[in-house]
């Protein structure tokens, strides 16, 4: 099942036109926390109903403005993450 993402790109043009120049000042608007807006940016988490009623309560317009199913991604894959190369010494597990 295809992941829902938030586009940013929309919900930072409405805040713009609202005086909001970061995402720090969406984060100050909406009460949504920078590490959650920087999560949903990334794709690394998929948007709550929550999270984006907050979005639109705050910039107007409708749910599906600030939301779009992304077809490559699917609900339970994860974003691979770098490893930590081991210390000096160490062997690799």
């Amino acid at each position: 099942m295809p992941m829902l993402r938030l586009n940013m790109t929309k919900v930072l043009k409405k805040a713009r036109s609202q005086g909001a120049k970061s995402v720090a000042d969406v984060a100050r608007q909406t009460g949504i926390t920078h590490a959650t807006l920087s999560r949903l940016a990334a794709g690394h988490k998929e948007p709550s109903l929550g999270t984006v009623w907050r979005i639109r309560a705050v910039y107007g317009g409708h749910v599906e403005t600030y939301v779009y199913e992304d077809p490559q991604a699917t609900r339970g894959s994860s974003v691979p993450r770098q490893r930590k190369a081991p210390a000096k010494g160490q062997l690799a597990t």
